[in-house]
């Protein structure tokens, strides 16, 4: 359908193209923006002072070139390993890092403290009694959670009642209903553990089969 409309529609757009094109060429150049008037200012300064500057601007100037060959740079300080060595031997507690392998990525995006003061939680353990207290709310309520996390009532309270986990809807399916299987973290590692045994059943299975029926005659 496209290329009928395109076929249709090329006579009107190539009508006196020759007479077009030559009517746009003949139209007078676009003017520049004009300058600001600081800069008027500035060139008609420039002209005053040297009248020639375009044609110094294009023209190479050997003197100046001369000038640039005899510059040069000598560097008095010390070499950089050097420097280096000597602040080791300064403070060899504090030794430079010489490991540069890749930094190791962590579950939640950072390395987490070992100790965690009183009334402080980390981001994981926060997931925890998030994730705890959607499946069981009942059960694992704020003041069990300050009491085993060392947090605050009022601390708990908001954090219960401001952040969620995000939860897992599995879908419909022919041979099962659409169920609910709970906060991402929490069963993630459930859902995978099934789904490796799934999978480990299946290709035992599939090993079965492919052994011929002679070799299982005399397994058996």
């Amino acid at each position: 359908m496209g290329a009928l409309v395109t076929k249709a529609l090329r006579p009107i757009k190539t009508f006196n193209v020759e007479n077009r094109a030559h009517r746009v060429i003949s139209k007078e150049k676009p003017i520049p923006a004009p300058h600001y008037p600081s800069t008027k200012e500035d060139l008609k300064r420039t002209l005053a002072a040297v009248p020639d500057i375009d044609e110094k601007l294009d023209k190479k100037d050997t003197a100046l070139d001369d000038r640039l060959k005899s510059v040069y740079v000598t560097s008095y300080g010390r070499p950089e390993d050097d420097i280096t060595r000597e602040k080791i031997q300064q403070n060899p507690n504090r030794p430079l890092p010489k490991d540069r392998s890749q930094v190791p990525e962590f579950e939640t995006g950072w390395n987490e403290p070992e100790v965690v003061p009183y009334g402080r939680t980390t981001l994981r353990r926060a997931l925890e009694f998030i994730e705890s207290h959607q499946m069981n709310p009942t059960e694992v309520t704020a003041s069990k959670i300050a009491l085993e996390y060392k947090l605050k009532d009022d601390d708990v309270e908001a954090i219960l009642k401001y952040f969620k986990a995000y939860e897992i809807y599995i879908p419909e399916t022919k041979k099962s209903a659409a169920t609910f299987a709970g906060p991402t973290n929490y069963r993630r590692k459930q859902l995978q553990e099934a789904k490796t045994k799934e999978l480990a059943g299946k290709s035992e299975i599939v090993k079965e089969q492919d052994i011929p029926a002679k070799d299982q005659a005399k397994n058996n």
